[in-house]
């Protein structure tokens, strides 16, 4: 049997951990699947085609938020084109509220799919093919699942960020979140997991982004994870995590000191600190907690943090979302991600939408458009904010010009939204908008509050900073 996985990458960079899990515990099918990834910026024509080239018996799509449009789109085409040829949905997006995808499909597997596939394809071989297109498997155990980082190839160790998980489930059950959905936290063998680790890096992968939805719950798997990568780092290694920054104790801290600056990238999912959203989406927080480790992390260690904070969530108004957003800068991150709130197809979050009036997109990646609390105006004010605060503040480019940004206001939320008003207006531009003509912008704005002296020379080390070598006549001027 010719079979197929597949799946839309959001970027060319990004591996699909999940089709390797998949061909791993294919058993005695592994070598009859290939695996083929696309990304957005190819067209479902293209990708069609590539499929139905190789003429397969069996398709397997992985779906997500970000893919699913495309992926029915080019099941469609191999619908028509190959009638005969067997295709198979699975993945977050297809696991709930499934029924408008049932007409592009023969099988949907919700849920984890290692042991739903294989047994599917273990029937189908068998000529004794599943009745029913709905497939729900027990969860995984874990001891049983195949590790797949030997399918990591040399193309992805060089070119692409090389995904892995030492666990799985998460304890908390914020609503807006599937893993809400999910019972306790599972462990992969440590020792197993490690070696395959040790693999990697001896194959010269030096980039590690862990799935995890919490790597930092039990402290002594937190240290034999770290002190392994400690004592066989290399220059330009980098791990990513993605920590509750209220749940790292004095030791978890300690630990994360003691890596070269940059080596660690902390993911910190704050999402918000109102206390009625809290407890409307089931998230317990720390705030004081929070905010302290943040600050340990930011001035006492070489870690980036990278937080984020979610609008349009139950009870949130824009006075709510300005509040959390002042209280994370005072921890200056390197990255501050802005989301709007999605509603997953599944996730428990649904139950709010009556009582606070939630009103979302009908298309992926289905954000929120207005609340009881939030207008449409408000939410469209803090999309511009947010994209505008990654040109400028996330980007790390006007690092020294920022400082002089908080300065025109005493809320950094008010100071950047007062910019982001006058963006918008001058301009009407979100996207494409370069780097000279950002270091314009940041020019003319700053120059109405204080000397173009100033704004001159904080720009000029900027520039400097990021080795450029585009043209800034009109900065040097005025020095």
């Amino acid at each position: 049997m010719k079979i197929i996985l597949s799946t839309i990458n959001a970027k060319y960079i990004h591996a699909s951990m999940g089709l390797r899990c998949l061909k791993a515990n294919l058993k005695e099918f592994e070598n009859d699947a290939d695996i083929l990834e696309f990304s957005l910026d190819i067209s479902v024509n293209e990708i069609a085609e590539n499929i139905i080239n190789q003429n397969p018996d069996f398709v397997g799509f992985g779906c997500y938020i970000w893919n699913i449009e495309q992926t029915l789109r080019v099941c469609e085409i191999i619908q028509n084109i190959m009638p005969k040829t067997i295709i198979s949905l699975g993945g977050p997006e297809v696991s709930y509220e499934y029924d408008e995808f049932l007409p592009y499909c023969d099988y949907i597997i919700c849920g984890e799919g290692e042991l739903a596939f294989y047994n599917l394809i273990k029937a189908i071989d068998e000529k004794t093919p599943p009745k029913e297109k709905i497939l729900n498997e027990k969860i995984c155990d874990l001891s049983q699942i195949k590790m797949p980082y030997y399918l990591y190839n040399e193309e992805d160790i060089k070119n692409r960020v090389i995904y892995v998980e030492a666990t799985r489930g998460c304890p908390f059950t914020c609503e807006f979140c599937l893993s809400a959905l999910s019972k306790g936290v599972r462990e992969f063998d440590l020792t197993l997991f490690l070696e395959n680790m040790d693999m990697l890096i001896k194959k010269g992968v030096k980039h590690f982004k862990f799935i995890d939805r919490t790597f930092n719950i039990k402290y002594d798997r937190v240290k034999k994870i770290l002190g392994f990568f400690k004592t066989r780092w290399k220059d330009g290694m980098i791990l990513h995590f993605e920590v509750f920054p209220d749940k790292l104790n004095d030791k978890m801290l300690e630990e994360i000191k003691n890596f070269p600056k940059g080596g660690l990238h902390l993911e910190a999912g704050v999402q918000t600190f109102y206390e009625p959203s809290l407890k409307a989406i089931s998230r317990v927080q720390n705030e004081e907690k929070t905010l302290k480790n943040l600050e340990f992390i930011t001035n006492k260690t070489g870690a980036v943090i990278h937080s984020d904070l979610v609008a349009g969530l139950p009870y949130s108004t824009i006075e709510t979302f300005a509040g959390d957003f002042d209280k994370i800068m005072r921890s200056n991150p390197q990255e501050l991600q802005l989301g709007i709130l999605k509603r997953l197809r599944g996730a428990p979050i649904d139950r709010h939408t009556t009582e606070c009036k939630m009103l979302y997109s009908k298309h992926p990646p289905y954000e929120i458009m207005q609340t009881k609390y939030l207008s449409y105006k408000e939410l469209q004010d803090i999309k511009r904010f947010a994209r505008y605060f990654d040109i400028f503040y996330n980007s790390g480019k006007f690092s020294q010009t920022m400082l002089l940004l908080w300065e025109t206001d005493a809320s950094k939320f008010s100071a950047f939204m007062d910019f982001t008003n006058f963006i918008w207006e001058s301009y009407s531009q979100t996207h494409k908008i370069s780097i000279q003509r950002q270091t314009k912008i940041l020019f003319d704005y700053l120059t109405q509050k204080m000397s173009r002296k100033r704004v001159a020379e904080s720009l000029l080390k900027d520039y400097i900073n990021n080795n450029r070598d585009d043209r800034i006549d009109y900065i040097k001027e005025h020095l």
